[in-house]
């Protein structure tokens, strides 16, 4: 009830919300020179960064006059924090989609779904995990760079592309370069158990990709465990898709243990909890990157999460203090990424 609730905390702030992102592509110096004629015969604000060996030229439209009179930090800004917006969100919205799909299928004891969902769940933790702890830190090592208006903006890029860009696109298709191709799951799942100081995670998802796949923990997901006969000459199962339970001869009712349901439920109290406190990490990085980068205010575009710095003690946009107390500032500590460990207590008794 505990994780529904939060789960129904993060579903409240992000149902409604819908973002646009932009990614930069580098032009060659001739080709930027003929656009930036066209814009101006088309009326159109564009501004535009050529790199320091004067090779590639970055561009992009709608700059705000903050963003005209800053071009470096327009165009880059900009960039990075709506990568950043939609990279969280689709984070979230996965998170809210199966966990909540998962608490529905185990309430209605379709624990075959459940298993399935609850895999994905323990997979998007693990996932959330190594990105944001990877964005994290280059975020915090390029917040602490000095004072450089020209060379900050694309210090910053260097670091903080080539992660969002895996992130977007990384794939295990057929034909992904191999730059490109996306992590093993079970490298997430591990680094998520190493994380949390529990192993659990690893037997989770075993038994729950065995119940997610035609196996034997899909075959016993909807059966009794097996009933050995008094003569021990065989054993016997009971199947049904409800909760299953063994009634002796003076009319006592002893419900039957259910293996990959208990796994389901244990695994999404643990990974939706961890979900919950990685997505609220990972949003103060967000908001921190775009008020310490003032990226929002670079830009005609609108975003979600484009929030603009204040001054003093008023309240932070970011919701989350006084501004003057936020350290959205360069040079100040940059958000970090944390998990609990042991989300949820180990069984008093061993569950087979």
């Amino acid at each position: 009830m505990d994780l529904a609730r939060r789960i129904g905390e993060l579903d409240d702030l992000t149902s409604d919300a819908g973002t646009t992102d932009i990614m930069l592509f580098p032009l060659d110096p001739r080709a930027a020179r003929r656009w930036q004629e066209l814009a101006r015969r088309r009326s159109e604000d564009w501004i535009f960064v050529v790199s320091t060996d004067e090779k590639t030229v970055l561009a992009v439209d709608q700059p705000s006059e903050a963003g005209m009179r800053d071009p470096a930090a327009g165009v880059i800004f900009p960039e990075l924090h709506t990568r950043l917006v939609s990279w969280w969100l689709i984070h979230a919205w996965r998170s809210v989609d199966l966990a909540q799909d998962a608490v529905y299928s185990l309430g209605r004891w379709r624990i075959s779904s459940a298993a399935v969902a609850v895999r994905a769940l323990i997979e998007e933790a693990g996932c959330l995990l190594v990105e944001g702890t990877n964005l994290a830190a280059a975020w915090a090592e390029v917040k602490a760079l000095p004072p450089d208006p020209i060379t900050r903006p694309s210090s910053v890029r260097s670091k903080l592309h080539p992660i969002l860009t895996r992130t977007a696109i990384a794939s295990r298709l057929k034909g992904t370069p191999q730059d490109l191709q996306a992590t093993n799951v079970l490298t997430y799942v591990q680094k998520l158990a190493r994380a949390t100081r529990d192993g659990r995670y690893i037997e989770w998802y075993d038994w729950l990709s065995d119940a997610s796949h035609p196996a034997f923990g899909a075959r016993v997901a909807l059966s009794s465990p097996p009933i050995v006969h008094g003569s021990e000459a065989f054993t016997s199962r009971t199947y049904a898709r409800s909760p299953l339970a063994l009634q002796s001869a003076d009319g006592s009712v002893e419900p039957l243990s259910n293996e990959v349901a208990f796994y389901a439920a244990d695994a999404l109290i643990a990974a939706g909890s961890v979900l919950c406190d990685l997505l609220a990490h990972a949003l103060h990085l967000v908001d921190d990157f775009g008020l310490t980068t003032g990226a929002a205010g670079l830009t005609g575009r609108l975003y979600w999460r484009d929030f603009k710095p204040v001054k003093g003690s008023r309240p932070c946009p970011c919701g989350r203090a006084a501004w003057s107390r936020c350290q959205h500032r360069w040079g100040q500590p940059a958000p970090s990424i944390s998990v609990p460990q042991a989300a949820i207590p180990k069984p008093a008794s061993p569950i087979m």
